[in-house]
């Protein structure tokens, strides 16, 4: 990404709730790691996106400290006046850049994917100013932090701004993209209220004018450092932003999923130690461990061919996660890793073909197209990027080295490892035609006429029902209608049941077994239409809470969904006993689904968990406090 915009970053601020630390020195020379202060992490994320020209607006007994340390990597603003706000030091960026520009606080971290989604917005932004949007933050956060206000009406622009504003759709994370016009409505606020002007003054009269835009940036981890405690969360945050950090956008599903957590972990365990160990080594161990899993698949040890071939797969992540943390890639490890991974996969279908030697023409063919796809599929991937294409639609398609590798340990420990040249050999084709469409859609364009666009017609007629009563109504309508169906298929069914349909040696089916499909069909279909409802019903609900409680309408609303969702998998997981009546297939389709259903519940409840401790940790921790106070008072 390469995108020619300056940055400007506040740092003047005297930081009196972190005294006495912030006497010996600024906030934004604090660590997050030894080595690493709160400034260095910025502006090391500022450059990784081709952001290069960074002004710093500091007071002047802080210049001195920032030139020694930045050179001339950074120009430096110093401000004239003693006491003043945060809308002075982004006027005085705004004079001395005149041209649009990026806002960023010295006191907050980041991920850099949270930096990408407004650097994806800025060339298709027409307002004056862009938020970054955080719809779940934390209920500290949310009573600290500078609410935002929506207009749903509006095509989702922000109509007010303010910290006394109830945290009903979320906050700024204080990264603000500038545009052209926002000189004006920063000089406007500056001149209403003089140096003692906010960064809310300005966006609330843009706002008022329809001309603060925002991006969704809910998910993406960031910390805005005040106090001690919010230092010690920052640090704690700065870790899973690295982590999260060496994910990289190639990864297939089991890589982002399986691989990355595990292979990160060991990285950082060696990063934060600082025990380096030369990608270059690790490549070749990875590659060494390949090549052991080939023999014993070879020898027909697949349970331990397949931990070896699985175990390979996770390390060979770290050459790149090691790289990037100690900051040593090269050309030369990437080429290196490049070659070793597709002699590491050559190996591993040899040793499976030995495995199933001797091969009759057919398998000797799915050995020679499952060799092939090894190479193929980065070649086609290398071939989009060659063209300009962005490969992105088609990642999901799980063809990927992790993937590969994964089918094949898998395979191997329940003694199928045939079945995994079978799926290297056939799906990857997927792959390239997949390649080829959206090759030619990039290339080529639509060659067919525009289509109608899709709309309301004209004249455009008002609702004539609230949307709370609509949605009832909606609600109410599909229950009543699963309600009437499964009283007819109720009905029917005693007089349609106990025919043969098909009837096998063992086994036959019955049209009974089709009542059951279809029964469950209706609840699926109905269950699915009920759902959608009851999620428009959270939306509006979530409003009067959220303002009650304190916390995000887009908190309450998840977290009420999920809740929803562990429910109907309990559900399923209990009305899946009733599939197992099913001839032929009833047993292992009851079972497959009860473990869907099983997995699922834990899934949720994990989200659940995860999102309530993100909410109200800070809760949870005031109510420990004030009971350890009360145990230290009463035991005097």
């Amino acid at each position: 990404m390469a995108i020619n915009i300056p940055a400007a970053i506040l740092a003047a601020g005297k930081a009196t709730r972190l005294k006495p630390y912030s006497d010996q020195a600024p906030k934004f020379m604090m660590e997050l790691e030894p080595g690493v202060t709160i400034l260095d992490f910025i502006i090391e994320r500022l450059e990784s996106l081709n952001i290069t020209k960074i002004f710093i607006v500091t007071r002047p007994e802080y210049a001195q400290t920032l030139r020694e340390r930045f050179g001339d990597k950074v120009e430096i603003l110093e401000t004239e006046l003693e006491e003043f706000e945060n809308l002075y030091s982004m006027g005085l960026a705004a004079e001395e850049i005149k041209d649009r520009f990026l806002v960023l606080m010295s006191d907050h971290i980041f991920t850099r994917d949270l930096l990408k989604a407004v650097l994806n917005r800025i060339n298709s932004v027409e307002e004056a100013f862009l938020v970054c949007l955080d719809r779940e933050p934390s209920l500290a956060s949310a009573e600290e932090g500078l609410k935002l206000k929506l207009d749903d009406g509006s095509g989702g622009k922000v109509v007010e701004v303010g910290k006394s504003l109830p945290p009903i759709y979320g906050i700024d994370t204080g990264v603000i993209f500038c545009n052209k016009s926002a000189r004006k409505y920063i000089q406007k606020a500056l001149k209403q209220k003089g140096p003692n002007a906010k960064i809310k003054d300005a966006l609330n009269l843009a706002a008022a004018e329809g001309q603060v835009a925002f991006v969704d940036v809910t998910g993406f981890p960031w910390k805005d450092v005040d106090t001690l405690q919010d230092l010690e969360e920052a640090r704690e945050i700065y870790w899973r932003i690295l982590k999260g950090e060496l994910v990289k956008p190639t990864d297939g599903l089991i890589s982002r999923y399986l691989n990355r957590p595990i292979s990160s972990t060991f990285s950082l365990i060696l990063y934060r130690k600082r025990m380096f160990v030369s990608p270059n080594v690790i490549s070749a161990l990875s590659f060494l461990i390949a090549l052991a899993g080939g023999i014993f698949l070879a020898i027909r040890w697949f349970f331990i061919g397949g931990i070896l071939v699985q175990i390979s797969s996770i390390i060979d992540g770290m050459d790149g996660e090691l790289a990037r943390l100690f900051k040593r890639s090269s050309e030369f490890g990437g080429l290196l890793d490049s070659l070793l991974d597709r002699l590491a996969d050559l190996s591993i279908i040899l040793g499976l073909s030995l495995a199933l030697w001797p091969l009759n023409a057919f398998m000797a063919l799915i050995v020679i197209l499952a060799s092939a796809n090894t190479i193929l599929v980065s070649y086609v991937t290398h071939l989009l990027k060659s063209a300009g294409v962005a490969p992105d639609a088609i990642r999901n398609i799980p063809v990927t080295r992790d993937v590969r590798l994964f089918a094949i340990f898998l395979t191997a420990i329940l003694g199928f490892p045939e079945l995994a040249l079978y799926y290297i050999a056939f799906v990857p084709f997927a792959y390239y035609i997949a390649g080829i469409y959206v090759a030619r859609r990039a290339m080529k364009g639509d060659l067919h006429p525009p289509m109608r666009a899709a709309g309301t017609p004209w004249p455009e007629i008002p609702p004539q029902k609230s949307i709370a009563k609509q949605t009832i109504s909606e609600l109410v309508g599909k229950l009543l209608r699963l309600i009437i169906a499964l009283l007819v298929l109720r009905l029917v069914e005693p007089i349609l049941s106990g025919f043969t349909l098909i009837s096998l040696k063992d086994a036959a089916l019955t049209s009974s077994d089709v009542f059951i499909v279809i029964e469950t069909s209706l609840i699926i279909y109905f269950g699915y239409a009920i759902l959608l409802s009851i999620k428009k019903l959270a939306d509006i609900v979530a409003v009067g809470i959220a303002t009650r409680v304190g916390v995000t309408k887009e908190t309450f609303k998840r977290l009420f969904i999920d809740l929803i969702y562990a429910i109907l998998s309990l559900i399923t997981w209990i009305y899946a006993a009733d599939l197992a009546r099913i001839s032929l297939i009833g047993d292992v389709l009851s079972k497959t689904v009860m473990t869907v259903a099983a997995v699922f519940f834990f899934i949720t409840l994990y989200r659940i968990g995860r999102r309530a401790y993100h909410v109200f940790a800070s809760l949870y921790d005031r109510l420990i406090d004030r009971l350890a106070k009360k145990l230290t008072h009463s035991g005097t």
